[in-house]
């Protein structure tokens, strides 16, 4: 025979021929009776933050009915960026995690020939290049008495002229000196005179005589 009706307080009928639950909608544990007057356990298993699982950026919620909320920990993500922006900003996709890229300011490295660069310009944006060697301007080199020299590595930004002279020539320098390559041919004499022989090898008495000097 079905039990449709329960004690309920003092000796109090309940009518339980209106229930709809079921073990599945009863946790488990807990006890009720069903429309036909049958004790019922529950079998909505109870879980907690301990059931949860993740791998990666993916938590696992296994079914079931929580007393308190429930969290995971999860291991940092990361996305990978594109390896150029197109326009101001880019968009950046992993799972269900959006990130947005934004270009504020760009930092670029431009390709340069070998030698002195004052500035030089990338396609995205203008890179002001410092030389990195020592420069000189144009000139004018006039020889002295000591040597002068450009030194080693030095960029020339302007034309370097050594000044010459037309009066290096050899009828300009005395005999036996060179100046600059050009052998001397001036040969400087001394006149003597008197009333005697510089010499007794020599001439008269009275001669003049011309002393070459070289």
């Amino acid at each position: 025979m079905a039990i449709n009706k329960v004690v309920y307080g003092q000796d109090t009928l309940i009518d339980i021929t209106d229930t709809t639950a079921s073990a599945g909608d009863v946790v488990s544990g807990k006890y009720f009776y069903v429309a036909d007057g049958t004790k019922t356990q529950g079998s909505i298993a109870q879980k907690s933050s301990s059931d949860l699982t993740a791998s990666g950026d993916t938590v696992t919620v296994p079914a079931g009915y929580y007393s308190s909320q429930a969290t995971k920990s999860v291991s940092s993500g990361s996305a990978k960026g594109p390896t150029s922006l197109s326009g101001s900003s880019a968009t950046v996709s992993t799972g269900t995690n959006t990130l947005t890229l934004t270009k504020t300011g760009v930092s670029t490295t431009p390709t340069v020939t070998a030698g002195y660069v004052s500035s030089a310009t990338s396609s995205s944006a203008t890179v002001a290049l410092t030389a990195s060697v020592t420069t000189k301007a144009a000139a004018t080199i006039t020889p002295g008495t000591s040597n002068q020299t450009i030194s080693s590595g030095t960029y020339l930004t302007g034309t370097q002229t050594i000044s010459g002279d037309a009066n290096l020539v050899a009828s300009n320098i005395i005999s036996g000196k060179s100046i600059f390559g050009v052998n001397g041919s001036v040969e400087f004499v001394t006149y003597y005179t008197g009333s005697s022989n510089p010499s007794s090898s020599l001439g008269n008495n009275g001669d003049i005589y011309l002393k070459v000097v070289t």
